[in-house]
């Protein structure tokens, strides 16, 4: 059972596996991610590797969107998801796309990252300023807010790579 927390924007992620397995109450969508993958798959992602814009350029490998469209049917469990924020709170249109920001690195800090869980109904799990929480919620609701821009599948073989080579 995933820990149902309060969301928080600069409460990110834990630099050890000690400090997410320890008591804690808020969190943001980072956190969201190191915490769903180190419960589901037992990896832990150190902050850099969950953070943008490193984890969209070196965490895990492109499995839709980016040079291709997005598709949710070439998800599986644990994927992650980034998406830009397409209405605000209350449900108004807003324009987060990469033309409003001055870098790319930019665009791709404020970008939202979520879950894919492939459960019926609750096929993203996420910590939102919308529910203002941690939460499941349908792809209906989430497409509402967002719009994916990619997902990555990370797995332990990839990343054990990765970290040697840097």
């Amino acid at each position: 059972m995933l820990r149902h927390f309060a969301y928080k924007l600069n409460e990110g992620p834990f630099s050890s596996e000690e400090e997410l397995l320890g008591k804690w109450y808020i969190g943001n969508c980072r956190r969201a991610v190191q915490l769903y993958l180190f419960e589901k798959k037992k990896i832990f992602l150190k902050p850099e590797e969950v953070l943008c814009p490193e984890s969209y350029e070196k965490t895990g490998i492109f499995v839709t969107g980016k040079d291709f469209d997005f598709s949710f049917n070439s998800l599986i469990d644990g994927d992650v998801i980034y998406a830009e924020r397409i209405r605000n709170k209350e449900g108004r249109m807003i324009d987060k796309s990469p033309q409003t920001f001055s870098t790319n690195n930019e665009y791709l800090i404020s970008l939202h990252t979520a879950l894919f869980t492939g459960e019926k109904g609750k096929e993203i799990w996420q910590a939102t300023f919308v529910e203002g929480s941690s939460c499941f919620w349908s792809l209906e609701k989430f497409l509402y807010y967002y719009r994916p821009i990619c997902a990555k599948r990370i797995d332990q073989k990839f990343l054990d790579i990765s970290r040697k080579s840097h």
